[in-house]
């Protein structure tokens, strides 16, 4: 199936991925072809992975149906992804109103800083708090912004993966 990747910084992928039994798959990105086997080692998103006879550990946890958040090698990746359909429907309607956001933990973890407040009006991709995991810092960012409402958690909290951090209402008209 062929896939769009949109990132943070807003470069697109063209990702197609073919099974080929078990966990192994064959991966072509942007015309690139790679081999890659995905082991899953504790179904709550955490992987063994090895691109290109590469191993890595690997982190993908789903924000919602098309948002990923994607952990590689110690570093973090905030992922959009669309199929075929999907991409065509967005280019014929346009983007749509703006949403309310819930931001979740892409990881368990400890909060080791909150930097937003209620009231605190956000652009896209601003970082809300610091999330620390197996001693690393992973900065948890919104995805398209707005007014914060309501801030779940505190300083000094553990939480769960998908655990509720940040509540945000569509940005104001001005």
């Amino acid at each position: 199936m062929k896939y769009f990747i949109e990132s943070k910084s807003g470069r697109t992928f063209e990702v197609e991925v073919t099974e080929l039994g078990g966990e192994a798959m064959s991966v072509t990105i942007d015309g690139r072809e790679i081999s890659a086997d995905f082991i899953d080692v504790d179904r709550r998103g955490q992987y063994a992975a090895v691109l290109d006879w590469r191993s890595f550990a690997a982190s993908i946890e789903e924000t919602d149906e098309q948002h990923l958040a994607v952990n590689i090698a110690g570093e973090s990746f905030m992922m959009t992804a669309f199929d075929e359909r999907e991409r065509a429907a967005q280019a014929v309607a346009g983007q749509g109103p703006p949403k309310a956001e819930l931001i979740k933990a892409s990881m368990p973890g400890l909060i080791i800083s909150i930097s937003v407040a209620v009231g605190d009006e956000l652009s896209a991709e601003a970082s809300v708090a610091v999330l620390e995991a197996m001693k690393m810092q992973n900065e948890v960012c919104c995805q398209g912004g707005g007014v914060v409402v309501e801030v779940l958690v505190a300083v000094g909290d553990n939480v769960d993966a998908n655990q509720p951090l940040v509540r945000l209402a569509p940005p104001e008209e001005s």
